[in-house]
């Protein structure tokens, strides 16, 4: 079934198509190497240091070039595990490398590691020039952790640094519903989809939103643009099914429920 599709730059797929688009490119996964999981220099910690000499390689900025290239190109064939593996080895002898944190995070969360995503989110941020897309991601895998106080504060601080943004707005709708807090959900849902008229997430959120606040009208239309957008979501098919029976359209109302078992059946 077709996930209703969410703005972002959090979720997860959007944000792994930013980073490493699959469009027109083939490749076979690599075997992982029977050495893989095992440090190859398991007692390096008990070697004393010289001070002249260096217990640990220096690299050279063109040997985390070279790693950097093969992780992107890793990623770019949908090698996750590869790639996942190739940026971590680079962040070993090259912790600033740029964007190297976001891009592992994004992988990270594609394949649903959110404890880590998380944490190469919050790496990335010390790094940042320009925070409100990372604080943007970080914040949607909170949302996805049920760490809503914590997402919260990193959207609000997003919406302060770019108050237009309509992925921002969209997620400090999402986290204030997810909190139970449907007025100010409503609030901020209606200016996302203003903003994006095509983000079916948005339109389906704020009917969820209004019907709370048993505006069933407005949730009625709110519910109605979502499903055109994204018919295979069952849930949208659903809700409006009660809230049209709510509205004493029992025939509607059935057929609403129809649709939503057959999004449901694909």
């Amino acid at each position: 079934m077709r996930r209703i599709r969410h703005s972002r730059t959090s979720g997860r797929e959007h944000a792994t198509e930013e980073l490493f688009s699959t469009r027109g490119l083939e490749g076979e996964p690599v075997a992982r190497g029977t050495d893989q999981d095992f440090p190859l220099r398991p007692f390096a910690a008990a070697v004393m240091r010289d001070p002249i000499v260096p217990a640990e390689p220096v690299a050279t900025a063109d040997e985390a070039e070279r790693l950097a290239l093969r992780a992107r190109e890793e990623a770019i064939r949908g090698r996750h595990a590869d790639a996942i593996t190739s940026y971590r080895d680079l962040l070993m002898i090259a912790p600033g490398f740029p964007g190297a944190h976001r891009a592992l995070a994004a992988l990270l969360e594609a394949e649903d590691d959110l404890e880590g995503a998380l944490e190469e989110y919050t790496a990335a941020l010390s790094q940042a020039h320009d925070p409100v897309d990372i604080l943007l991601a970080r914040g949607a895998v909170q949302i996805a952790l049920k760490q809503y106080p914590d997402a919260e504060a990193d959207l609000r601080r997003a919406l302060k640094a770019a108050p237009n943004h309509p992925g921002v707005i969209y997620q400090v709708g999402l986290v204030a519903w997810r909190r139970g807090l449907p007025t100010e959900a409503a609030q901020f849902l209606q200016r996302a989809v203003q903003a994006e008229p095509g983000n079916a997430a948005a339109w389906y959120y704020l009917g969820e939103a209004l019907n709370q606040l048993t505006d069933f009208r407005g949730a009625e239309h709110a519910l109605r643009h979502a499903a055109e957008l994204d018919p295979a979501h069952a849930r949208t098919f659903q809700l409006l099914g009660r809230i049209l029976d709510r509205l004493n359209r029992p025939d509607e109302a059935r057929d609403m429920y129809r649709q939503g078992r057959e999004a449901a059946g694909r």
